[in-house]
């Protein structure tokens, strides 16, 4: 709910952006959580035996909604012009730092392999999605964005 409430004023701008993109980034972000459950790459406490993904759907729904939708806005509306591949890779640093964090803390536990290199690639590669997401939309849509 916090990172919602946070952008709260960016959404009443930005509807469009965001009734779009906040549900292809939960879906990128669930779609990977599954894939690096499943081969043991990560765990999120609390773990739940049954279905473990569900320990980060507050993730897949909240942060990375919100923080796909805010790197989108952010690649729209900067008044210096930046190259996008920088702010996707500056989102992706700060997105590791996140997990950085909940790993330093044991909230999230790594195996098979996986180190906080491969966090930063996922999370470029998912940003990454999320701009092609938005450059394709833009092509199909409408209503003024």
């Amino acid at each position: 709910m916090l990172p919602w409430v946070l952008v709260l004023f960016l959404i009443r701008k930005q509807p469009v952006l965001f009734i779009i993109i906040s549900p292809v980034s939960a879906l990128i972000s669930m779609s990977i959580n599954a894939i690096g459950y499943y081969f043991g790459f990560w765990n999120f406490k609390p773990l739940f035996d049954k279905t473990p993904t569900i320990s980060a759907m507050p993730f897949d729904m909240g942060l990375y909604a919100v923080l796909g939708s805010l790197l989108i806005y952010t690649l729209s509306k900067q008044s210096v012009r930046l190259n996008p591949v920088f702010i996707i890779l500056i989102f992706g640093l700060f997105t590791t730092f996140l997990e950085y964090i909940a790993f330093h803390f044991t909230f999230v536990t790594y195996g098979n392999g996986w180190n906080i290199g491969w966090t930063f690639i996922s999370y470029t590669i998912a940003f990454l999605g999320v701009t092609t997401v938005w450059i394709v939309s833009k092509i199909h849509i409408t209503v003024v964005v």
